[in-house]
């Protein structure tokens, strides 16, 4: 919104009223999805441009008249004087980005039969060098609402059609593009969110069995994100982003493998009758005890209806859930009630209040518990992409609490390919940040397959 009018975030056209907002849409063409033209023409759009805008042809200031004049293309960012606009070559480049946009004229569409709506048929390969197209995943409903600005200045930027919102569309829907796509074309996926979201993504990708996997870049939103942290994205962002540097940072990172663990749930019988087996997968960590019970508490308290999503009320939370543990120790004498096996050999454990299992470097928002303290030097190397697993304990939340101030280091178990553990009673439970409490039972951990990632140094 713009006063008490709108903005287009496709096309960048301002409206300040509801009658403004409709003889736009009538007479001022938004930003195309899909073009019949054989070439690619600039999309010009009269006045709000940008700051410290220059013109093209005369490279002179121009936009700074207090009054609706001057152009700007709205797919290669380009500035014109009113004067200088006819001077500007008809066909348009794409700008610095062109090699993460779709171009409107290399999209066919087709008209659904079931549905009466179009859908995409075709994408075809522009005459861009290194043409390796970006599609953006996100949802504006989840978190504190950051997303939708996110996603809103994508659109800005790229095809509007690269750009998909979860609350709208499923991730199924997105993800089309890699089938649409020449096969000797690279697919890059931006997900827009937190390590839920992107495991989400992850999870869809492998179920579409695709011939050509998608490489996945994020881009952190919320609190945690240690998938991010690990594969050089940072800790997160605020409602701003500058999505042009973004970009250049997914075009410049290098493509990587992450290890995906099947986590499968065997119950105990019940009644004497053999009760179902359920599946999940890991991309970062899991934990039973005590860290998977201050992530349930917080978890809780988030839906409940007076809860105010802000990063520094999360912490506040959680460092109040933390420190009630300290006192109440309701994951005391965990060892007692389970059985670890590593690579089907039995692990004596210590007194203990949490057992957690690595996939990569970072976790509890940042900690990288694995190479701490003295026994960190001579702990075996860590790799996501290795096929192994990294274990240790945690003795309290107090614990939990000295490891993320850097003057503790967890209890090593060692490295392995597989694990299992035998829950004699019910204990919180969490998998990548996602808690709840877990029924006795047997939990197997066994690599399954790797996910197609960007990482940067």
């Amino acid at each position: 919104m713009v006063s008490d009018g709108a903005f287009c975030d496709s096309c960048g056209v301002c409206a300040n009223s509801p009658e403004c907002i409709v003889a736009a849409d009538k007479t001022l063409p938004c930003k195309l999805i899909t073009t019949k033209s054989l070439t690619h023409k600039h999309h010009w759009i009269q006045g709000n441009l940008p700051l410290n805008a220059s013109c093209e042809v005369c490279e002179r200031d121009c936009g700074t008249e207090p009054k609706l004049n001057d152009w700007w293309c709205c797919w290669c960012h380009r500035s014109a004087h009113d004067i200088c606009v006819s001077s500007m070559e008809e066909v348009c480049d794409l700008g610095e980005l062109k090699e993460c946009i779709v171009p409107p004229n290399c999209v066919r569409l087709k008209l659904s039969r079931m549905r009466k709506r179009l859908l995409f048929k075709e994408v075809l390969q522009p005459e861009i060098q290194n043409w390796s197209p970006v599609i953006v995943i996100g949802n504006r409903k989840s978190g504190s609402n950051e997303a939708e600005s996110v996603l809103s200045s994508f659109r800005n930027v790229l095809n509007p059609a690269q750009v998909s919102d979860l609350a709208d569309h499923p991730p199924e829907e997105a993800l089309e593009w890699c089938r649409l796509l020449p096969s000797n074309v690279e697919c890059r996926v931006v997900v827009a969110g937190g390590d839920g979201t992107v495991g989400w993504i992850f999870n869809v990708i492998h179920k579409m069995n695709l011939v050509r996997s998608p490489l996945v870049a994020v881009l952190p939103l919320g609190t945690g994100n240690d998938l991010s942290r690990v594969l050089g994205f940072g800790e997160g962002h605020t409602k701003y982003v500058d999505i042009v540097e973004y970009l250049q940072e997914v075009a410049s990172a290098e493509p990587a493998k992450l290890d995906r663990w099947s986590v499968r749930f065997i119950p105990k019988w019940k009644l004497g009758l053999p009760m179902s087996s359920s599946e999940r997968f890991m991309n970062n960590y899991l934990s039973v005890g005590v860290d998977a019970l201050v992530t349930l508490n917080f978890d809780q308290t988030r839906k409940l209806p007076f809860y105010i999503c802000n990063r520094l009320i999360n912490k506040l939370i959680y460092f109040t859930f933390g420190t009630k543990d300290i006192f109440e120790h309701e994951c005391k004498d965990l060892d007692k009630k389970l059985e670890l096996y590593m690579d089907n050999q039995k692990v004596q454990l210590p007194n203990l209040e949490a057992v957690v299992v690595l996939n990569i470097a970072s976790w509890g928002a940042g900690v990288r518990p694995w190479t701490m303290g003295v026994g960190g030097a001579d702990a075996p190397k860590q790799d996501f992409s290795d096929g192994l697993l990294e274990v240790f304990c945690l003795v309290s939340s107090f614990h939990i609490a000295q490891l993320q101030l850097g003057i503790s280091e967890p209890i090593r178990l060692g490295q392995c390919s597989s694990l299992k553990l035998c829950l004699k009673g019910m204990a919180p439970m969490q998998i990548d940040g996602e808690p709840w409490e877990q029924y006795p039972g047997t939990i197997v951990v066994s690599h399954s397959h790797q996910a197609s990632v960007l990482l940067r140094d």
